[in-house]
């Protein structure tokens, strides 16, 4: 009986913790993105603090990557608080710098979560939901927070690409210009969006494919196969980017 709940709760002896599959991929995914805005690209944060937009990402991102090793209720649900922030950043609606620090809270929060779990030896509201709710909210949730990070393609794609050159056009800081710069020729961007999205169609099939996984079976490898894709097309879209029209296209195209 104590295997059959440890299998369920996701916490058996033989447990990969270290499962590569989506959770790696987004974790590496977006460590790697903080560290770039951070130490490699701080200098156009300087410049222009609309580009903070970019931490709040992968501040994101890092949160749902580390949301998909503890399976708990509580910590997947605040994992996709923080996704809803997703859609709200790429809207440009709100200040990204604002946002970065309320979503890097949001992080500090998921932390303290889990060390009190880990503390306790017990999981917030295990013992007051049924297995098979506990269950349905473990993956439910994960999945959700799946699709919101996919919206950040739609919302560059769809939401702001067909506005930027008339916003531009009437004032640079018109309308969601005041909180996110203009990106239609950052190369790195485009091919960011579409590469996450289609790791995420990829994610939701293995997702699927695996079901609640209550006995940890090896997690197919495709997710994070196309996290690295996604990061390697992304790096190799901005040196393109650079030896072709370059970073500094704004004033020549919108002049």
């Amino acid at each position: 009986m104590s295997n059959m709940k440890e299998s369920i709760n996701g916490e058996s002896s033989n447990s990969n913790k270290y499962l590569v599959g989506p959770g790696s991929g987004l974790i590496i995914m977006g460590a790697f993105y903080l560290f770039w805005w951070i130490f490699i690209a701080y200098q156009n944060l300087i410049n222009d603090p609309r580009w903070a937009h970019n931490l709040a990402y992968a501040i994101i991102i890092l949160t749902v990557g580390l949301a998909f090793y503890q399976k708990s209720v509580i910590s997947r649900m605040v994992a996709l608080i923080q996704a809803f922030f997703l859609p709200v950043v790429g809207s440009g609606s709100f200040n990204t710098v604002i946002l970065t620090i309320i979503t890097g809270s949001i992080l500090i929060l998921w932390v303290i979560i889990i060390i009190i779990e880990k503390t306790r030896g017990k999981k917030i509201l295990e013992d007051k939901l049924q297995k098979r709710t506990w269950m349905w909210l473990n993956l439910h949730t994960l999945v959700l927070a799946w699709i919101l990070i996919a919206h950040m393609g739609l919302m560059f794609i769809i939401g702001r690409l067909p506005l930027e050159a008339q916003l531009y056009s009437y004032n640079p800081m018109a309308g969601y210009l005041v909180n996110l710069p203009p990106e239609s020729r950052e190369f790195g961007t485009w091919v960011f969006d579409i590469t996450l999205f289609l790791w995420a169609i990829i994610a939701i099939w293995e997702q699927f494919k695996m079901g609640y996984n209550v006995q940890n079976k090896p997690w197919p490898k495709y997710s994070f196969y196309m996290a690295m894709i996604c990061m390697g097309a992304s790096l190799l879209a901005l040196l393109i980017q650079q030896v072709t029209i370059g970073f500094d296209w704004v004033s020549t195209i919108y002049s």
